[in-house]
């Protein structure tokens, strides 16, 4: 059908190449919970009495049953949630970048990617913010037409360059891999564990956690406990209590 001329050659996406800039260090510790309750309501808990630390060596996967509050433990580092007792103490020089899913809601579609990022990042010259995207794989026209013509998966590459610019020392990344295939998950782990800052991810592609996590937190019943092995043990325990063990 090609050589006929009765459809185009197939194209695929280019591997997303993930570059993030190196941050160097910040004396620990860059991001501390101390004796943290929260709740949506003071009669409804989700989590109370934590202590914890996260700094730039942390690689942390946060796992856990649905609705236990791996992605509010995030809004809770981040400050868009605010504890309802106890403090969470951020070192003055700590940049946090965060991705999840709803970042895509708030891409102007109308826009380019490139236009988008010239407005976000004022002052920049247009080759760089060309660049800043093009590590992303995202290249040629894809730069230059409305985002709303673009796929989901290209969507994620403009949000992704739109973090990466701000050279934050601590990811959060919010089931990061939804859109994105098998080569391109690869190349962002590859980038993680390359680059010296710290990452809390929150995922439920067990094969990511296994590349980049050093350690597993179980978020459940109101607390966070240390998983003492790796994911792939954590998943054989769950298929356990399932009865699903073999």
């Amino acid at each position: 059908m090609e050589r006929g001329g009765l459809t185009e050659k197939v194209t695929r996406d280019s591997v997303l190449v993930f570059r993030f800039v190196d941050v160097g260090k910040l004396p620990p510790p860059v991001l501390q919970f101390s004796e943290v309750k929260f709740g949506y309501t003071p009669d409804n808990l989700i989590y109370k009495c934590l202590d914890f630390g996260v700094d730039l060596d942390s690689r942390v996967a946060l796992v856990g049953p649905n609705g236990a509050g791996k992605s509010t433990l995030l809004k809770l580092m981040t400050g868009e949630l605010t504890p309802l007792e106890g403090m969470v103490k951020r070192h003055n020089h700590l940049r946090i970048a965060q991705y999840h899913q709803h970042l895509a809601e708030k891409l102007d579609l109308d826009m380019s990617a490139l236009l988008y990022m010239i407005r976000e990042y004022p002052g920049n010259e247009e080759e760089k913010m060309r660049a800043s995207i093009g590590r992303f794989g995202l290249t040629g026209k894809a730069q230059t037409m409305p985002m709303k013509n673009l796929s989901d998966g290209q969507k994620s590459r403009v949000i992704f360059a739109w973090l990466a610019f701000r050279q934050p020392q601590m990811l959060l990344l919010d089931e990061p891999t939804n859109h994105l295939d098998i080569e391109t998950i690869d190349s962002l782990a590859e980038a993680l564990n390359e680059w010296d800052g710290g990452m809390v991810l929150v995922s439920h592609d067990f094969r990511l956690i296994n590349q980049v996590a050093r350690e597993i937190w179980v978020c459940e019943n109101q607390t966070i406990t240390r998983w003492n092995g790796d994911i792939m043990g954590f998943k054989e325990h769950l298929r356990s209590k399932s009865g699903l063990s073999s």
